[in-house]
């Protein structure tokens, strides 16, 4: 049996080297003339994430957030023109797909960087593995910007990981899709507690926008019942019942006051459904699609 202090010596080690192997992203030498990063990057762990991004921490803990480091390049002072790298592992790429979908909007400037990356106004964030990178500039200077944009090649070089995708998003069909509006939800999907995992996308139909959805359950008896507490909650809340046998697999519409018509289908393990209808034969299409889409061959 290992006594104490050498189980905490084994924890120091093994937190030594996730540092390490983190500190390994991080570009040490002089970017270009000026530039130097400012000592070694600093790590925040799930209890204490809070401290270095306040009031957002939530977001990154409901995804399995595991640890950030974050290193500050400057030119001149630290405190005057500077560019922050920050680099969060979220330890499963399909958690860091689901945290970086939280944080693209379709009309940000799509980049090559990682599996997939954006830039705006206040800096860079790419995807790539179980990795979610932001580089944050000080101001939009052209010399902020092109260190930042050469930081992001360098970190997203030194990280071993394949630039793919999760395969578990191809459950929501890409006709119609929406660019860059397909998200992962790590639980609690249509904001219900009681719903797992799941994936949501924005659709364009007949010049309508919709939303597609799949929720994932481990069994067929846990993913019925999730169906009836959702047509429960539906009922509680006011929600006109619809009733209309040409959807596929339908097992339930209502009519709600924020999602217009909403229809629910089961299939197996996978609720499924489509919602801010404004008639219900508008989603028939789209049904039938996420239905073949969920059907294992």
């Amino acid at each position: 049996m290992l006594k104490k202090g050498m189980v905490f010596l084994l924890l120091a080690a093994v937190g030594t080297a996730m540092a390490d192997n983190l500190d390994a992203l991080f570009p040490q030498k002089e970017l270009e003339p000026g530039w130097m990063p400012q000592g070694q990057p600093v790590h925040y762990m799930p209890d204490n994430l809070y401290e270095y991004i306040d009031g957002e921490a939530e977001l990154y803990l409901s995804y399995g957030f595991k640890e950030l480091a974050a290193l500050v390049y400057y030119a001149g002072s630290p405190e005057d023109t500077f560019v922050t790298v920050d680099v969060y592992d979220m330890d499963k790429p399909l958690d860091a797909f689901g945290l970086y979908s939280n944080l693209r909007f379709p009309d940000y400037t799509y980049e090559t960087m990682g599996t997939e990356g954006f830039s705006s106004d206040f800096g860079l964030t790419f995807l790539k593995g179980q990795f979610v990178v932001q580089i944050k500039f000080s101001d939009s200077s052209p010399s902020c910007r092109r260190v930042a944009k050469a930081l992001a090649a360098m970190v997203d070089q030194r990280i071993a990981d394949q630039a793919v995708f999760p395969d578990r998003i191809t459950l929501l069909p890409d006709s119609g899709q929406v660019s860059y509006t397909l998200k992962y939800f790590a639980r609690d999907m249509l904001n219900q507690a009681f719903l797992p995992e799941g994936f949501e996308a924005k659709y364009r139909i007949d010049g309508e926008q919709v939303t597609g959805f799949v929720v994932l359950f481990k069994n067929t008896q846990d993913a019925e019942d999730g169906c009836n507490r959702l047509r429960a909650f539906f009922r509680e809340s006011g929600a006109e019942d619809v009733h209309d046998g040409n959807a596929p697999s339908l097992t339930f519409a209502v009519k709600t006051e924020y999602h217009n018509y909403t229809l629910i289908g089961l299939n197996g393990k996978t609720l499924f459904g489509v919602q801010d209808l404004v008639l219900p034969e508008i989603g028939f299409g789209l049904m039938r699609n996420i239905l073949k889409s969920t059907t294992e061959p």
